[in-house]
C-alpha cells in the first residue's frame, strides 16, 4: 500500500519546514520529484525498521558495512 506524505510530512523530510515559504516550494514541485522525494523517505523507514530487526530490506537497496568499526 502506498500513502502519499502530506505537505508538512514532505516539509519535513526535506529540512525546509522551519522555511515560512515551504508551501510555495512544495506547490511548485513536478509531481514526478514529490513521487522520488516519498520514495526516499519511506525507504529510509523501511531501512530504520530492517536495522531494528522488524522487517527484511528494501528491494533494491545496496547496505555497506560500518566502515568506523575495526
Amino acid at each position: 500500500m502506498v500513502v502519499k506524505m502530506t505537505d508538512e510530512q514532505l516539509a519535513e523530510f526535506l529540512g525546509i519546514a522551519d522555511d515560512p515559504r515551504w508551501p510555495r516550494a512544495i506547490a511548485k514541485l513536478e509531481p514526478r520529484y514529490r513521487a522520488a522525494y516519498e520514495l526516499m523517505a519511506r525507504t529510509c523507514v523501511e531501512l530504520e525498521l530492517w536495522q531494528a530487526g522488524l522487517a527484511p530490506k528494501p528491494k533494491g537497496v545496496i547496505v555497506c558495512r560500518d566502515h568506523g568499526k575495526k
